[in-house]
């Protein structure tokens, strides 16, 4: 998901079945003279009511679309959300690839994009057109759309709740940079992922280089410290139940000022979305996990964080 051969994928399945009234809609913003879009996903529950909702961010990867992101995980996720009532929206990226402003990818464009400004000016938009609770707006994605997901958290501190970044520990360049606290983060990261390592080091997509990142412990705990976690994981348990060669050791520290870290270590799993689809062969992104919904864990989460006061 880190160039369009990777991430492809995500234009070629079925439109996304939406329940009865709810449709995914594309929106454009203007952000310093370019014009930028997004796809919006409202369920009807939403509209029947004054009640402020919780708002969703996901982030497509490199190479990929807000509408290819949405059918690989808007399935799942939308009957979620028109279950829970939240509101989801997909980005879309110039030329398929997010500009953070610093880091190997970036600095390679030829033509710099203000995404920070954009990511600003999308949840303003949304905060005044959607019934939004702007303390509950979370964000997630797979790849260079995890990167996304840190992106915003590091940035935006007051804004953002909670991330679930997957297929991607912190990039090292974030690091330094970083002024959050108190953000809950959930990683969901496959030990066998040929493209980003779970241990930390040089990303690498058809051997070009695309920039460090930290290894996932380390990642965890940047955010344990960040979050004044305790050191000692307040619950840990072991998903093996399906014969699918992966398990995953799911890990929380609860124990924390505000905000909790969780990490899903996958072991045997590749670059890919829990429960999504082996969109390409097992040799070029390695495994599937099919131990649990990535959608499903990820709300899970966020809800847990609505009812944590800010």
């Amino acid at each position: 998901m880190l160039v369009a051969a990777v991430v492809g994928l995500l234009a070629v399945a079925p439109v996304v079945a939406a329940a009865a009234g709810a449709k995914l809609q594309k929106h454009r913003i203007v952000v310093g003279e370019r014009d930028r879009s997004y796809l919006l996903y409202v369920p009807s529950v939403v509209s029947l009511s004054d009640e402020k909702r919780p708002l969703v961010l996901v982030f497509h990867g490199g190479g990929g679309t807000a509408r290819g992101i949405a059918r690989e995980v808007g399935r799942s996720l939308h009957t979620i959300a028109d279950r829970e009532g939240f509101i989801v929206a997909y980005p879309d990226a110039v030329k398929k690839t997010w500009d953070f402003g610093a880091g190997v990818v970036s600095e390679a464009l030829d033509v710099r994009i203000d995404d920070r400004g954009f990511f600003a000016a999308l949840m303003d938009e949304l905060v005044d057109t959607q019934p939004v609770d702007e303390t509950q707006i979370f964000a997630t994605g797979i790849s260079r759309g995890g990167q996304a997901s840190y992106f915003v958290a590091c940035q935006f501190p007051d804004r953002i709740r909670a991330i679930a970044p997957v297929a991607m520990p912190m990039p090292v360049f974030m690091e330094d940079t970083c002024t959050a606290r108190d953000i809950g983060i959930a990683v969901l990261n496959g030990t066998d992922d040929p493209l980003v390592p779970y241990d930390g080091g040089q990303i690498k997509v058809r051997r070009k280089e695309r920039g460090l990142v930290m290894s996932t412990d380390d990642t965890i705990d940047f955010w344990r410290q960040r979050n004044d976690c305790e050191t000692t994981p307040s619950d840990s348990a072991v998903i093996d139940e399906v014969n699918d060669q992966t398990r995953v050791l799911r890990t929380t520290w609860e124990q924390c000022r505000q905000a909790p870290v969780i990490l899903y270590r996958i072991e045997g799993g590749g670059h890919t979305w829990p429960a999504g689809r082996q969109y390409l062969p097992r040799r070029r992104i390695g495994r599937v996990s099919k131990e649990v919904d990535g959608a499903s864990e990820i709300w899970a989460f966020f809800s847990r964080m609505s009812t944590i006061a800010p």
